[in-house]
């Protein structure tokens, strides 16, 4: 806190200091103001793709930038080529073992809980 034991806020937002008998006011400049439509993009841009996705498409030939936007929306097509068996029997063996663990864990806290078993499934790939 800027100032001694009288310090006190005036009623211009400054900063009074009774010790130093000076205001000290901070004042912050907005930026230039933007267009509607500009504000509607950036917002749309930082929620459909955060942290600049985009610099992969800097300096890519049109077909390049194509594909790889349809890569960014849909991911599987980026992956799925270079899926193998082996990473399906991996795939598979996990999922097994979650739901060896998943299955019997829901229906005992469902009973825990005197709720049918059933609720407890459901609940349990919440």
């Amino acid at each position: 806190m800027e100032g001694g034991l009288n310090a006190q806020n005036d009623a211009n937002g400054g900063f009074y200091d009774n010790d130093l008998e000076m205001a000290v006011v901070h004042k912050v400049s907005l930026g230039p103001p933007k267009s509607t439509l500009s504000r509607i993009e950036g917002a749309v841009k930082e929620t459909l793709f955060p942290d600049d996705p985009f610099r992969q498409f800097k300096n890519q030939p049109p077909k390049r930038k194509c594909l790889l936007g349809v890569q960014y929306v849909f991911p599987i097509l980026e992956w799925a080529p270079k899926y193998s068996f082996n990473l399906l029997k991996s795939d598979l063996i996990s999922g097994l073992t979650i739901a060896s663990l998943a299955i019997p864990q829901g229906i005992s806290y469902a009973k825990l809980a005197n709720l049918p078993p059933i609720l407890g499934l459901s609940s349990s790939h919440l």
